[in-house]
């Protein structure tokens, strides 16, 4: 089977994890030795079986992102492969779970995708909140598509992939991908653009029908970002640009997780427990649709293991603990470990301010180990800093924090400030991001950790 696109595909790399100071370390440390058993159960490239491409029909195997049902969807998929191709797309949020998102920084999401051989997904905007060179890494390790014909770097290049095509038999099949959520305030952020859904389809769908009979646009509709309405009193938002009810306009064959009258739609199976697929003959003349029963099937054992192996080194890592620096103020509360980590943030000099109303979840409770601050803060990601005149900073909301030696009223009117947030802020207050935004080296629950175990910050 082959398989080309308009992007060369970078030789496998063994998956690592951002380098971080202390856990992560210790997280990069943990996870290899978490896998040498795997290397008894064979490579953990993404092989497939070898097939005749004319022996039979595709089948497109199309799932949710529930990572805990890749070992059943693993074993349905590889099944099918001793027959005729196959193609696996992935739709849905990737990184919902925020603690394994945070302590591996995308790597054991991953590490998991291509153990079990998934073949594309939809780079959403939620990829960007790794901020855009850690982005670059995951893009070069994963040995799976990230379909991108919406976001864009400066250059206007994809961030990802700009399409696929499979070969197969006397046709080829070829499918881009849609990101929707242009809400989400990331499509923001400096070296990223944001591309209308109809100019990015019009264009990929062009190249596609140089190269193939068959093509198809995979849509992501929304993320974590767009469910986040803007706060009282930020005045109208600027209609975001909407998608043609059809995708007749596109000149697509078929879609993926969207609906279109005219168009062949494929989308992952409502329940759990079963998973859809669809043959498209050789000649891509004829498409059928089917949906399997999972229960009776075996879960794949080594992408289990894999899952049991990246569960198990993020647990252990979630359960060091770490002393708070002593406090001469009594317990830990919210909002004083929030103070305590913006005036940590100061001292470090990441910025000249900081604005956000509560860094942490209201269900608080004084944190005895990672894991626990990590589920206690609204978003243990990377810090978004925005580059704004102190002219524009005299208006901003009251929750701004200036460092020491700075108030409002001594603010150079000329003059530009660095201002650190969360991107959760953000997103609830996207009109302060109008400007563009970068993100920190590192995510904010290191930065606390370290400000925290310092003893610095009392």
């Amino acid at each position: 089977m082959e398989i080309s696109s308009t992007k060369r595909r970078t030789p496998d790399k063994p998956q690592t994890l951002n380098p971080e100071p202390h856990l992560t370390d210790v997280l990069c440390r943990l996870l290899p030795v978490a896998f040498c058993a795997l290397l008894v159960a064979g490579s953990l490239q993404c092989a497939r079986q070898a097939v005749n491409p004319s022996s039979g029909p595709v089948r497109v195997f199309v799932t949710d992102a529930r990572l805990d049902r890749f070992p059943a969807y693993a074993a349905e998929v590889r099944a099918r492969q001793a027959i005729s191709p196959t193609i696996w797309l992935v739709t849905g949020d990737l990184f919902a779970d925020q603690q394994l998102t945070a302590l591996t920084d995308g790597a054991a999401q991953l590490t998991l995708l291509n153990r079990a051989g998934v073949d594309a997904v939809v780079l959403t905007p939620d990829w960007l909140s790794f901020g855009l060179p850690r982005l670059g890494q995951m893009v070069s390790q994963a040995r799976f598509y990230e379909l991108s014909a919406s976001l864009l770097d400066a250059t206007g290049s994809t961030l990802g992939h700009p399409f696929m095509v499979r070969k197969n038999g006397s046709a080829n099949l070829a499918l881009t991908g849609l990101a929707l959520d242009s809400s989400n305030v990331l499509t923001r952020m400096a070296g990223v653009r944001y591309a209308a859904p109809d100019f990015a389809a019009r264009k990929a769908l062009a190249l596609m029908r140089q190269r193939a009979y068959f093509v198809g646009v995979m849509v992501e509709p929304n993320g974590r970002g767009s469910r986040v309405q803007g706060f009282k009193g930020s005045g109208p938002r600027t209609p975001e640009p909407q998608p043609p009810r059809t995708l007749s306009a596109w000149d697509a064959d078929f879609t993926v997780n969207f609906g279109a009258s005219e168009q062949f739609s494929m989308a992952p199976a409502d329940s759990p427990n079963q998973v859809n697929s669809y043959d498209v003959s050789v000649d891509a003349g004829r498409v059928s649709a089917r949906t399997s029963v999972l229960d009776p099937l075996k879960p794949d054992s080594t992408v289990a293991l894999v899952l049991d192996s990246v569960q198990k080194a993020v647990d252990s890592v979630s359960s060091l603990p770490f002393p708070l620096s002593s406090s001469r103020g009594g317990p830990w509360t919210s909002a004083r470990l929030s103070d305590a980590l913006v005036k940590g943030a100061f001292a470090a000099k990441l910025a000249d301010g900081f604005l956000c109303d509560s860094l942490f979840v209201a269900d608080f409770k004084e944190p005895k180990d990672v894991g626990t601050l990590v589920s206690l803060l609204r978003d243990p990601g990377r810090l978004a800093i925005l580059a704004v005149t102190g002219e524009v900073l005299s208006g901003w909301p009251e929750e701004l924090v200036l460092r020491p030696g700075l108030s409002r009223a001594a603010l150079s009117r000329g003059l530009t400030y660095r201002i650190a947030t969360t991107v959760e802020y953000l997103q609830r207050h996207p009109q302060l991001a109008a400007t563009g935004f970068e993100l920190s080296a590192r995510p904010l629950w290191t930065i606390g950790r370290d400000i925290l175990e310092s003893g610095q910050v009392k």
